[in-house]
């Protein structure tokens, strides 16, 4: 096993191609995504305090853990995720363009961040 280089940390930090649902039937969007970290993006002040407590549970339960009742808090959290995950086009751009992400992107967007591109296969199976 090799030690990685700093080229390929480059190469990373390009994020990776990721296809999402589309913004409606036949429209593919694919986005340049990286991992961001949720404690760097909480300790950086990127996640709000207010979003803090919210923020925690998604860390330790996963989504399965969140508080239904707190919809607007997760909403918050996947939109900071979407900001710092996208790439290319970045969120900006795409609110730019005139559309907003849908529920489903988010979610992708999420995951992704979490866990990488092998979950998110099962949106696109054939």
């Amino acid at each position: 096993m090799a030690v990685t280089t700093m080229d390929e940390l480059k190469h990373y930090a390009e994020g990776t191609e990721v296809e999402l649902s589309g913004f409606a039937e036949g429209q593919p969007f694919v986005v340049k995504l990286k991992r961001p970290s949720l404690m760097l993006l909480a300790q950086n002040g990127d996640i709000p305090n207010t979003l803090m407590a919210a923020a925690s549970e998604l860390f330790n339960d996963g989504i399965k853990g969140l508080n239904p009742n707190n919809f607007s808090r997760m909403a918050d959290i996947f939109t900071a995720m979407a900001k710092a995950s996208m790439v290319s086009p970045t969120y900006q751009e795409v609110e730019e363009a005139g559309l907003s992400l849908t529920d489903i992107q988010l979610l992708q967007i999420y995951n992704f961040s979490q866990t990488g591109v092998a979950p998110l296969q099962r949106f696109h199976q054939k």
